[in-house]
């Protein structure tokens, strides 16, 4: 965890010229953020509609209804413009930026920073799904914060790792060494997808917690569903997350 954090902060720096690029660069984040919140407050709403809705008011449930539809429609409008948006903002920032650099080493730079983007929203979506649980069950809340806690020190030693190998890639390249295409891809991709297999594993582990939970009346039955659903999203931004780190240690390499 603390190589990701060295290097995500110190690459955030290094592309962005001053304050008020950092502070727009937050809030990116921060909006990437939203989402996995909103997806689950979706969920929660939803698998409360279906138990409870058969006795409430028709009103209510229209009212209710809509709501569902609004708050799935706010997520999709703020994907949309978290993604385009920050096209938009590196491409000023890279302008506000003196450096004088290659155009290959730009469009590394360019890479880096949108995998930048993605890693630092992807971490900030996990810490708050995690949060997000505590509102529902701290118990459980706790277990998946500890499990999300190891995953990312896992991810960090896989991390450096690869930033090592990338970089002697580049070394050999620039001694003039042939580097095969299958040895450059390879090595990215197997790291990631064994990290995001290690991930899974732990997510299955909180599964197995999470019916014993549900089983025994530790949580609730619409609770229940939500933490499934969550886990499975948890799962799935592990997965984004692993082939994200990969790709910028690569870019961060040949940027930097």
């Amino acid at each position: 965890m603390k190589n990701i954090a060295i290097e995500v902060f110190g690459s955030a720096k290094l592309i962005l010229p001053n304050r008020r690029f950092r502070l727009q660069f937050a809030f990116l984040v921060l909006l990437a953020a939203l989402i996995p919140v909103t997806e689950l407050l979706v969920i929660k709403l939803f698998t409360d509609l279906v138990i409870d809705g058969g006795n409430m008011e028709l009103s209510i449930l229209a009212f209710s209804i809509l709501g569902v539809s609004a708050l799935f429609v706010t997520t999709r409008v703020v994907n949309y413009i978290q993604k385009t948006y920050r096209v938009k903002f590196f491409d000023k920032s890279f302008e506000a930026d003196d450096r004088e650099r290659s155009s290959t080493k730009e469009a590394w730079e360019w890479a880096m920073a949108l995998e930048l983007v993605n890693v630092l929203s992807f971490i900030t979506q996990i810490l708050v799904i995690a949060g997000f649980f505590f509102v529902l069950n701290w118990e459980f809340a706790i277990i998946v914060l500890i499990a999300a806690l190891i995953v990312f020190e896992i991810f960090g030693r896989f991390f450096r790792r690869q930033q090592i190998i990338q970089r002697g890639f580049v070394e050999k390249k620039r001694s003039k060494q042939e580097v095969r295409p299958a040895d450059r891809l390879g090595s990215r991709i197997q790291s990631a997808e064994f990290v995001t297999l290690l991930a899974s594993i732990f997510t299955v582990i909180l599964i197995a917690v999470l019916i014993f939970f549900g089983v025994t009346g530790i949580t609730e039955l619409s609770n229940t569903i939500v933490f499934f659903l969550g886990l499975r999203l948890l799962n799935t931004t592990y997965g984004s997350l692993a082939g994200s780190l990969m790709r910028f240690a690569r870019a961060k390499a040949n940027s930097f």
